[in-house]
């Protein structure tokens, strides 16, 4: 594998995470430390788990019990009772088959700065991915999508139940799954790796099988030589750690609010702000409605309309049933820190963001923020694609464009590259010759001048016809160079998104083979740019 790399502000991310990533001083009120390598090690040397160890070294063994770890990890399981280990982390919302390409990304990052850190601090430095198997956004991690024949094919597993309830826990269902492999299966072109991926898949994604298990099976299989142990706060012995945490959730509903929206008031007089900030940062779960968001007001809490309950009945069902609460997107990271001795946290630019927001909730939930790197960034170009893009006139960015844009100008430079300042002229000189003989011949008659002006948006439509045509004229001479224009385009930048949010990574591990992702590790170890503050371009 070959890499270039491309600056974030020639790409469509975000100004906050563009500045974050560059450690622009613009960003420090939102975040604890600098986005610099230095920072980080700081961040590892000098963290100090103020919880019981061995505790959740047990819980991170429980938990781990479904996912068949290799030797690395199960070491690492066992090395998070010793004071000198500590965690870095990344994590998702379970997915049906992986996800998009950014899950393999945020998982290889993780692993290369555990390596690094661990070489440079001194201390033990554990990979890990969260397993966000709360989240209910069923439509998003039931589909997968596929490069096929220049348009992005969207395979969804079906379920009208499962809207409602914790994605995690939604089982493996033979009858559905069956149709949904197949259809997936049957878009991925036949390779030499076609038969082995299928093997893996079935092997992971089993019938009976939470998505949670079958989700967290693949990850293992993929990464846990490498050391990468899982967690999670769905599990009965981690809803017991994080009860504490939930409580202040609930007794401080009112500071927390506070300090949120002063938090994004602040952030949103220079960037976007990321998040909606609601009433209350828990879901209620129950068999009859599933997961429902718990609404704060005025003292009184509501999870249906006819459901209110007062902040000490909350509690008392908090200690009745702790299993029935789960946090949202802000309240998810506080959770993380108190289960895992977690000196940094790796996510995307979204994540960030998130991060920027809640960084006062730190403070009134008495737990120090982690460093917050930047995950890998990139695109991967196939060989017959990168051909394409060395005979174009344009750069990997270049493609980022609208591709009606993009062609437009690839037309105009193989034309005349003043085509439209020329048409635009031409326009002009039509207008002034007008107002300079309507003068000449001394026409003063308001109708006259209105019909002489009139003629003139003839001319100047015409005109404007003519460069259509003109337009056309190149187009279908140049009509292999625009379907190549168009081929290149679709192949880095499908839907005008980024290639690493929108394909599925299966796509690449049936092209190129089961092992691409320890290929890339192998290829990235010894990079430079620890901390990946440019988008990278890699050439397969």
């Amino acid at each position: 594998m070959e890499f270039e790399k491309v600056d974030f502000h020639q790409l469509p991310f975000s100004e906050l995470f563009r500045d974050y990533i560059n450690g622009k001083e613009d960003t420090q009120p939102f975040f604890t430390y600098r986005h610099v390598y230095q920072d980080l090690k700081k961040a590892v040397s000098s963290y100090r788990y103020t919880g019981d160890r061995k505790r959740i070294a047990a819980i991170a063994e429980a938990f781990n019990r479904d996912f068949p770890l290799e030797e690395t990890a199960e070491e690492n399981l066992r090395a998070l009772e010793d004071d000198n280990t500590v965690t870095i982390t990344t994590g998702q919302q379970v997915s049906v088959y992986g996800g998009p390409l950014y899950t393999v990304f945020k998982t290889i990052t993780v692993i290369l700065l555990a390596k690094r850190l661990s070489h440079d601090t001194g201390k033990r430095v554990v990979p890990v991915f969260w397993l966000a198997d709360e989240d209910h956004d069923y439509e998003e991690i039931s589909t997968i999508a596929l490069p096929v024949n220049q348009e992005m094919v969207h395979v969804a597993l079906p379920c009208d139940s499962c809207a409602r309830h914790a994605a995690g826990s939604i089982p493996v269902e033979e009858n559905g799954f069956t149709d949904f492999r197949d259809e997936v299966f049957e878009q991925l072109t036949s390779t030499d790796f076609h038969q082995d991926l299928r093997k893996l898949m079935d092997e992971c994604y089993v019938p009976g099988r939470t998505l949670r298990r079958s989700f967290g099976v693949l990850l293992t299989r993929l990464f846990s030589r490498y050391g990468l142990i899982l967690s999670g706060s769905n599990f009965p012995e981690a809803k017991e750690v994080t009860r504490d945490t939930i409580k202040t959730a609930i007794t401080r509903a009112d500071d927390i609010e506070s300090v949120l929206n002063q938090q994004s008031n602040t952030i949103s007089a220079k960037y976007h702000q990321q998040a909606h900030i609601s009433d209350s940062l828990l879901f209620w779960h129950d068999d009859r409605h599933g997961r429902v968001r718990l609404v704060h007001q005025n003292g009184t809490w509501s999870r249906e309309p006819n459901v209110q309950l007062t902040s000490d009945e909350l509690l008392r069902e908090l200690d009745d049933h702790p299993e029935r609460f789960s946090p949202n997107v802000f309240l998810r990271p506080l959770l993380q820190d108190k289960l895992l001795p977690n000196a940094a946290y790796v996510g995307g630019p979204a994540e960030i963001a998130y991060y920027g927001q809640m960084k006062p909730l730190y403070d009134l939930f008495n737990l120090d923020m982690p460093f917050i790197a930047g995950r890998f960034s990139g695109t991967l170009v196939e060989p017959s694609v990168m051909r394409l893009l060395k005979d174009l006139p344009y750069s990997f960015s270049d493609f980022s464009q609208r591709y009606e844009d993009l062609e437009q100008n690839f037309l105009r430079k193989q034309s005349n590259p003043n085509l439209d300042a020329d048409f635009d002229r031409w326009k002009k000189q039509i207008e002034e010759l007008t107002d300079k003989m309507t003068a000449e011949i001394g026409i003063e008659d308001p109708g006259l001048k209105k019909h002489s002006h009139s003629i003139t948006r003839e001319h100047i439509k015409a005109i404007d016809k003519l460069r259509k045509k003109v337009v056309n004229s190149i187009r279908q001479k140049e009509e292999i160079q625009i379907n190549r224009l168009k081929k290149v385009k679709f192949a880095l930048f499908p839907n005008d998104r980024l290639q690493e949010r929108e394909i599925s990574f299966l796509y690449y591990m049936n092209k190129f083979g089961l092992d691409i992702w320890d290929r890339m590790l192998e290829s990235l170890e010894d990079e430079e740019d620890v901390l990946y503050s440019r988008h990278y371009y890699i050439s397969l």
